[in-house]
């Protein structure tokens, strides 16, 4: 110790260098009579270890992909497809429904092949589409309604014009069917289903028969996502549905509802004045 300070102590710096210098009486000499030391593990603060080095053009010389990696012209087609079937909004801009054409076209004159369904003009249906429609469970598409990636549709259903159906929603029909109204939005993930199946007690669930009475979504509707609408369920039009509600019941036209079940928490038309 000084006067007012307290000093390191000169032993200890001098351990800690020593920790990390190889001993001198380990070393040895070589034919020429050079010292060689041996490898010592240094006890100081560990080294970072870098990464492995990149593969060279020599261990791909044999490889296609690497030479059309490299020097061919990259093929940006799948991307842009890939990309406008998660963000189906991007076909709302003309450059990119332009050169989206050709290929909506063949898709969906496919699709129309197989099932029956039909659409209208100007329409857009994503990647990894889901769509059955067998003979009298019919799907209808209206013109401008733009269906995302990964959508599972089984008919009846109707879709009106400028609907948007978001990536992942699920559609079935049942018996009875599903309306969707014009202009209506589907967030993400939402679940609409047109049947039930029955639960009394005394049989078996997989033996008891469904019923099916059909959704209607009215026109300029907002379902957030993960809305879930049960069978027998009527949406009127302007009704906005909060993200995750469960709608069990009518929903009154400009009604806001939310929750599970979902209940009206508000009036679209007086919402902004509060």
């Amino acid at each position: 110790h000084q006067k007012g300070r307290t000093t390191v102590p000169r032993v200890w710096m001098t351990m800690r260098a020593v920790a990390c210098v190889t001993h001198v009486a380990s070393s040895r000499r070589d034919s020429s009579g050079v010292r060689v030391d041996p490898a010592r593990r240094c006890r100081g603060p560990a080294l970072r270890r870098l990464p492995a080095p990149a593969a060279t053009a020599d261990e791909f010389a044999d490889s296609s992909s690497f030479e059309k990696l490299t020097t061919g012209k990259i093929d940006y087609e799948p991307q842009k497809r890939h990309r406008m079937s998660w963000m189906h909004w991007l076909h709302d801009i003309p450059k990119h429904a332009m050169w989206a054409r050709a290929w909506q076209r063949h898709v969906q004159a496919n699709l129309s092949a197989m099932e029956t369904v039909r659409f209208g003009e100007d329409c857009f249906i994503g990647e990894q589409l889901h769509i059955f429609a067998e003979p009298g469970r019919d799907v209808e598409v209206g013109d401008g309604t733009r269906l995302g990636a990964e959508v599972f549709v089984h008919g009846p259903v109707t879709f009106g014009s400028n609907v948007a159906i978001n990536a992942r929603c699920h559609i079935d029909g049942g018996r009875r069917g599903v309306i969707i109204g014009d202009d209506t939005r589907l967030g993400p993930e939402c679940r609409l289903f047109a049947f039930n199946h029955g639960f009394d007690p005394d049989s078996l669930v997989r033996e008891q028969p469904t019923t099916s009475e059909g959704i209607v979504v009215g026109k300029d509707v907002w379902l957030g996502a993960s809305v879930c609408v049960t069978d027998g369920v009527r949406i009127g039009d302007h009704a906005v549905v909060g993200m995750g509600a469960v709608v069990t019941k009518h929903v009154p036209p400009w009604a806001v509802v939310a929750g599970n079940p979902a209940r009206v928490i508000g009036d679209r038309r007086t919402w902004k004045k509060k």
